[in-house]
């Protein structure tokens, strides 16, 4: 998470100075439903402003997501916005821009801490809080014992880096609940399922499944329905489907990540900046703990 250190303000761009706002926007994926409601949104929200908007997006490819932000540094856009695929690996595309004088807004997912005096503010949820309150969702649904396995969303991420620690934590409180494997799916629903079939088919035994992210939770949920196991499932972010699914009681609970809501907020932002105004250099988007309780009040807009 990124630290107290408040960095001296970009000088203004020349686009800035013609008040013309040109916003470099790059996204780790366009085809992630994540980032697809992140950028819809983003959107229609620059449209409404008059903002000039250059979108790219990396396909999950770290390599192709410092090509790009070096070529939206080329293009002087009034602000970058940056939706991290690996934490370190955009620590030096943040200092390019920083030196060029272009305000960088990290969204999403937190870039490594080297990066903190570099940007002027990062939008979005607090991914250990959501791994935390997930696992505790699963604490609660197995009272505190037995096996399962996590089907992962993307290794190296900031995403899965800090909701896995947030499990860890917990998990020393609970000596007799044992996380027995975990493989990565990437985000990718396909791939959830064939990775849930190969879970089960090695743990035979297990009691519950814990989805790291809302896109991958209904090929979990459909596994289980095909193969007639009833085990535990907890998701997390909170989709249509996947709160479609904590109604009817097939998932235990989720965490509820409005994506809209972060896309405002990081909107908001820019338009602040815009203005000359100052921005909060942390702004968390709460992302609530979610049952069939309160499944109503989560927009599920993923």
């Amino acid at each position: 998470m990124l630290g107290a250190a408040t960095p001296v303000p970009p000088t203004p761009t020349p686009a800035q100075a013609a008040n013309k706002v040109i916003v470099g926007l790059q996204a780790a994926s366009l085809g992630w439903p994540w980032y697809a409601t992140f950028v819809d949104t983003f959107k229609a929200r620059s449209a409404k402003e008059g903002w000039q908007l250059i979108l790219l997006g990396a396909n999950g490819d770290v390599a192709t997501q410092q090509n790009q932000i070096k070529d939206l540094i080329s293009r002087k856009p009034s602000y970058l916005l940056i939706g991290p695929i690996d934490p370190k690996a955009v620590v030096p595309g943040i200092k390019e821009a920083a030196k060029a004088k272009i305000p960088v807004v990290v969204y999403g997912n937190t870039a490594d801490k080297e990066a903190d005096s570099y940007i002027v503010t990062y939008v979005g949820p607090d991914d250990y809080q959501q791994g935390q309150d997930s696992i505790e969702l699963l604490v609660q649904a197995l009272n505190g014992k037995g096996k399962f396995a996590i089907v992962e969303g993307l290794p190296g991420q900031p995403a899965v880096i800090n909701r896995e620690r947030a499990y860890d934590a917990v998990l020393r409180k609970y000596p007799q609940l044992k996380m027995v494997a975990k493989q990565p799916a990437n985000w990718d629903s396909t791939k959830a399922v064939a990775v849930t079939e190969d879970l089960l088919t090695r743990y035979p035994d297990l009691n519950a499944i814990l989805s790291e992210d809302g896109s991958m939770t209904p090929g979990i949920v459909q596994v289980m329905k095909d193969s007639k196991k009833k085990l535990v499932i907890v998701g997390l972010g909170g989709t249509a489907n996947e709160l479609k699914l904590v109604k009817d009681g097939s998932v235990y609970g989720t965490t509820c990540m409005g994506v809209a809501r972060i896309a405002t907020a990081v909107a908001d932002a820019v338009a602040k900046l815009a203005r000359g105004e100052k921005v909060e250099k942390v702004n968390i988007v709460p992302s609530p703990k979610t049952t069939k309780a309160n499944a109503d009040q989560c927009p599920g807009d993923w």
